[in-house]
């Protein structure tokens, strides 16, 4: 990606500021090579940028999949939980994702997670796609800058 990781960063903290959660992740695809990237985090430590995850892993390889919205009100307890070491999640009790994508592309996955189990709803996916629309732009930018 040639996009200053600044970049990601600050949209990645609006979207935790507007939706009021402890942790907003975004994740880019490589479809090719069937893997996620986390390129900004806010709430998880920063050691765990860089890390990757195959589409075959978690609950974030799980939206990559279906490209569909995930939610787990008990993390761990799920059957596709997968930790990111040194990513510091083992205190997030619950999960919603959504697979940033258009036209039949995907371009990443963003996620929220909560310390409190929470129920997310079909107005928490509703939103977290509104709010995730820039970084939906943000990483089509990056796409266009590294071809």
């Amino acid at each position: 990606m040639s996009l200053p990781p600044d970049f990601m960063q600050a949209r990645v903290d609006a979207v935790k500021n507007r939706l009021d959660v402890p942790v907003c992740s975004l994740y880019q695809a490589d479809e090719i090579r069937e893997i996620l990237v986390i390129v900004a985090t806010s709430g998880l430590n920063q050691k765990a940028r860089g890390a990757m995850l195959s589409f075959q892993q978690g609950l974030t390889g799980k939206v990559a999949r279906s490209r569909g919205a995930v939610v787990a009100r008990d993390i761990k307890a799920h059957a596709e939980y997968h930790y990111v070491p040194g990513s510091d999640e083992e205190r997030f009790q619950s999960y919603l994702g959504i697979p940033l994508e258009q036209d039949g592309r995907l371009y990443g996955v963003l996620v929220v997670q909560t310390e409190a189990k929470k129920t997310f709803f079909l107005k928490d996916i509703r939103e977290l796609h509104s709010a995730g629309k820039d970084l939906l732009e943000a990483l089509k930018l990056a796409v266009r800058q590294a071809s």
